[in-house]
C-alpha cells in the first residue's frame, strides 16, 4: 500500500509516478490535469513523451469526466492520448485580465478540453442550467509572484481558472495525476471538494502542502 505524502481535509497528495501510484487507487468522478504538452520548451521536463505519457496515465484512470487544462500554444495533438471512453464535450477559453506575449504571440487566454457526460444537476441554485464556455477575468488571482511566476515552478496555472474547471465541470471527487504545485488541489480546497493529487517532484508535494495548510485562499 502506498502512503500519502500529505492526507488532510478531504485533500490527498502521494509522491511518485503517477502510472505506479493509479493502480492503488479506486475510482473518481474527474481527472482534472494539466499535463506535459509536445511543444514545451521546460527544461524539466525533456526525456518524456508527452503523448505516451498521457495515454498510459488516462488508461489507469477511473473515471466518468475529464478535463484537459493547455496554455493557448500547446500543440493540440497531444489530445491524441485521450481514450475514446471520454466523449468529447466542449473546449472552454480562460480569459486573463491582463494578456502578456511570448515573443510575437500575443497570450490572452489559455484553453480546456472537456470529455465525458455533463454533471447531473447544476451546482449554483437559481441560476440557468448551462455551463459556459468562458470564464471571467474579474478578480484574477494569479497565484504566482511579481514577476508572473509561482516559486520554484515554470508553469503555474491561474487558480481562478482551475477553480472555474472544476465548478461547472467536476464532480465531488477530483484526481490531478501531475498535481505540481497543487492549484488542482487548492481550487478543490476552496470548492469543498474531496481530491487527490499525485507528482512525481518531491519539492513540489512540499510546496503543495505548504500552501494547502495555510487557511487564505491564494
Amino acid at each position: 500500500m502506498i502512503e500519502p505524502y500529505y492526507s488532510r481535509a478531504g485533500i490527498t497528495i502521494y509522491h511518485g509516478d503517477c502510472r505506479e501510484v493509479l493502480p492503488s487507487l479506486g475510482p473518481v468522478d474527474t481527472v482534472l490535469t494539466d499535463p506535459v504538452w509536445p511543444n514545451n520548451s521546460v527544461e524539466e521536463f525533456k526525456g518524456f513523451d508527452p503523448v505516451k505519457l498521457l495515454t498510459e496515465t488516462l488508461e489507469l484512470c477511473r473515471a466518468d469526466r475529464l478535463v484537459i487544462h493547455l496554455g493557448c500554444d500547446s500543440d493540440p495533438r497531444l489530445l491524441a492520448a485521450v481514450p475514446s471512453r471520454f466523449e468529447f464535450a466542449r473546449v472552454c477559453w480562460l480569459r486573463f485580465a491582463r494578456p502578456n506575449y511570448k515573443g510575437r504571440l500575443l497570450n490572452g487566454s489559455e484553453v480546456a478540453y472537456v470529455f465525458g457526460p455533463p454533471l447531473p444537476a447544476s451546482r449554483f441554485p437559481g441560476r440557468q442550467h448551462l455551463q459556459p464556455g468562458e470564464s471571467p477575468t474579474e478578480g484574477e488571482k494569479t497565484c504566482t509572484t511579481a514577476n508572473g511566476r509561482f516559486p520554484g515552478h515554470p508553469c503555474p496555472r491561474r487558480l481562478q481558472h482551475v477553480q472555474w474547471l472544476a465548478s461547472y465541470f467536476a464532480g465531488d471527487t477530483i484526481l490531478g495525476p501531475f498535481s505540481g504545485i497543487g492549484t488542482t488541489l487548492l481550487a478543490a480546497k476552496n470548492l469543498g471538494r474531496t481530491a487527490i493529487g499525485i507528482e512525481i517532484n518531491e519539492s513540489y508535494c512540499e510546496a503543495t502542502a505548504n500552501r494547502l495548510r495555510q487557511d487564505v485562499l491564494f
